[in-house]
């Protein structure tokens, strides 16, 4: 539930909110790299706002 709660702001036109995102998804992603994944493979990589979130959310997914 927080995933997603966190999520629906990775586009947000606050660049300071996305990191804020990108970095507590990344976070997460040290004890549930599986749901972070799940989660940005659904994600519009096309959106420059999303790539930016997603560049620090999947830092830590192999």
């Amino acid at each position: 539930m927080a995933i997603a709660l966190i999520s629906k702001h990775k586009a947000h036109e606050s660049k300071y909110l996305r990191k804020s995102v990108g970095n507590a998804l990344r976070d997460i992603s040290k004890k549930h790299a599986e749901l972070i994944r799940q989660e940005v493979e659904q994600w519009d990589l096309s959106n420059p706002r999303i790539m930016f979130t997603y560049k620090l959310a999947a830092k830590l997914l192999k």
